[in-house]
């Protein structure tokens, strides 16, 4: 493992935990540039990308359609730029979807590029696993979002990339996508400034620094219509400014240990270490996900 392998490595025992779920997704990429019109920069917070943002990229939705033609495409996305105290590069995204079929669409994988304004792939071997996601379900004619805040080889980053793959078709009402929506959500975002230890190099070392950094803790509660318990529940947040515009996420990872999600409603917590500082807490979007495979 080379030096700078180690330092991502090891900085992340101090950072998010890891979310290890590999999904095959064979389809057409998306590359697109922040969501905000023509050549706008990137969405204010900690190291934002320097200079004007590439165009949008204009291209149909790869996911296969429903029987009643119906699909499952990207609407809105965002990013912003973020530096631990240690030197580390970190890109907080957040992702909206839309499901514009008559039925739901359940299991959609999702792979997830970060690139450089020569078309580089950022995200590195440590941080591979984050690549992959899958939303449950999405409802007939409905939104979900998911995010996440991934470890990234250096600055730079440009644009996001996204491969969507063939979705799964069932009628509403199907068991294997339960109903789990979101509401009464509170933020609180905070200032921490302290010294804290962080292993880096390799061999690692212990290396005391001073951190500056915004944390998020959001409640909220989730209204289930599954038939019993959902266990190890998870949810992601898409966080916005005051403007709207999507400037990150939180990952499955950032919902606290434990939680499950019985038949009615149940109050549900998100803790997210080092957030975009561009966070408006009231117009935060939560995603509930059971976490089976559907």
């Amino acid at each position: 493992m080379g030096d700078d392998e180690g330092r991502h490595s090891t900085a992340r025992l101090y950072g998010r935990a890891s979310l290890g779920a590999a999904v095959a997704a064979a389809a057409l990429l998306l590359a697109f540039a922040p969501p905000w019109g023509g050549g706008g920069t990137a969405a204010q917070g900690a190291t934002p990308s320097p200079g004007p943002s590439p165009q949008v990229t204009a291209v149909a939705s790869p996911a296969p359609k429903a029987a009643d033609g119906g699909t499952v495409r990207i609407v809105e996305h965002g990013f912003t730029e973020l530096e631990d105290a240690s030197g580390e590069h970190r890109v907080s995204w957040g992702l909206v979807l839309e499901n514009t079929s008559r039925t739901s669409a359940v299991a959609v994988p999702v792979t997830v590029g970060i690139l450089d304004r020569g078309g580089a792939q950022l995200i590195g071997k440590v941080s591979d696993y984050a690549r992959h996601r899958s939303t449950p379900y999405i409802m007939p004619g409905a939104r979900y979002g998911i995010g996440d805040d991934t470890y990234v080889k250096r600055a730079g980053a440009a644009r996001l990339t996204f491969r969507l793959g063939a979705a799964g078709w069932v009628p509403p009402g199907d068991p294997r996508a339960p109903r789990l929506t979101a509401s009464l959500v509170k933020g609180k975002l905070y200032r921490v400034d302290k010294r804290q230890l962080f292993l880096l190099g390799d061999p690692p070392r212990a290396e005391a620094h001073r951190e500056r950094r915004h944390d998020l803790t959001i409640t909220f509660r989730v209204e289930s219509g599954a038939p019993g318990l959902l266990p190890d529940g998870h949810a992601s947040a898409v966080l916005r400014d005051t403007k709207g515009r999507i400037v990150g996420g939180t990952g499955p990872a950032d919902t606290v240990t434990w939680t499950r999600f019985p038949p009615g409603w149940s109050i549900q917590r998100i803790r997210s270490r080092g957030v975009p500082p561009a966070v408006d807490v009231t117009r935060i979007e939560i995603y509930p996900e059971p976490s089976y495979q559907l």
